[in-house]
C-alpha cells in the first residue's frame, strides 16, 4: 500500500493537470519502498494486516512489535515444542505504539523447550527467558484513508526529492539569485534530515 496517492501529493505541491500522474506514482512506491526500510518493515509494513512475530523471552514484562498502530492482539505464547496460550485478560497494549505489555497477574504455565526439558514459570509476571519462545499473533498497521498526515509529508518530501533530483544525485536547496551562489545537498543528506522524522514509526532493532 502507497502511503499517499498522485492526487494528494499533487494538491499538495501545487501540480495541476495530469501530465506527470505515471511518473509520480511510480516516484511514490519508490518512496514508500524507501521508508519502508528506514523504519525496518517489510514491504507492506504500514498497511493493516495480520503479522505472527516470535521473540527471545527476556524477562521483562513489555516487547516491542515490528509493526503498528497495533488494533488487536489475537494471541500470546510461551514455548517452543509445546506452546502455552496465554489468556486474554492477562495482557493489554497501548494500541498506538508498538509496545506490548503484561500486568502482573497469579498463574503459572509450564512448557519445554527447544531440547525438550520442561520450563515453568509464572504466567502474568514476565516473559519467561529463552530463544525464540514467545509467539504473537496480532493486527497492525493502517487502513489506505488513515495514513497520518505527517507519515504522508515524508513521502511527499521523498518525491519531491526524486523529482528534482533526476538525472543527477543532488538536491538543489537554493538557486542562483544575482550574488546569491546555488547550494547543493547530496542525497545521503537527504535521507539524514528525514530519519528523525520517521523516528515515531522506526522499529527498534
Amino acid at each position: 500500500m502507497a502511503l499517499c496517492t498522485a492526487t494528494e501529493y499533487k494538491a499538495w505541491r501545487g501540480v495541476t493537470g495530469s501530465a506527470y500522474d505515471t511518473l509520480y506514482g511510480t516516484l511514490i512506491d519508490t518512496a514508500t519502498a524507501e521508508i519502508e526500510r528506514l523504519c525496518g518493515r517489510t514491504a507492506g509494513g504500514f498497511e493493516a494486516a495480520t503479522s505472527t512475530e516470535r521473540f527471545d523471552g527476556d524477562g521483562t514484562q513489555s516487547l516491542r512489535l515490528s509493526n503498528g498502530p497495533i488494533s488487536s492482539i489475537t494471541s500470546v505464547k510461551f514455548g517452543n515444542a509445546d506452546q502455552t496460550t496465554l489468556d486474554s485478560t492477562t495482557y493489554t497494549n497501548d494500541g498506538r505504539q508498538t509496545v506490548m505489555l503484561l500486568p502482573r497477574a497469579t498463574g503459572s504455565f509450564s512448557q519445554r523447550d527447544d531440547w525438550g526439558q520442561p520450563v515453568t514459570g509464572s504466567s502474568g509476571s514476565v516473559f519467561p527467558f529463552g530463544f525464540q519462545n514467545i509467539e504473537v499473533v496480532y493486527v497492525a498497521g493502517y487502513a489506505a484513508d488513515a495514513i497520518p498526515d505527517d507519515l504522508k509529508l515524508v513521502c511527499f518530501r521523498f518525491v519531491d526529492h526524486y523529482a528534482s533530483s533526476r538525472g543527477n544525485d543532488m538536491e538543489v536547496l537554493t538557486e542562483a539569485v544575482g550574488n546569491t551562489n546555488v547550494t547543493l545537498r547530496s542525497a545521503p543528506e537527504f535521507r539524514e534530515r528525514v530519519i528523525d522524522t520517521l523516528a515515531p514509526w522506526r522499529a527498534i532493532l
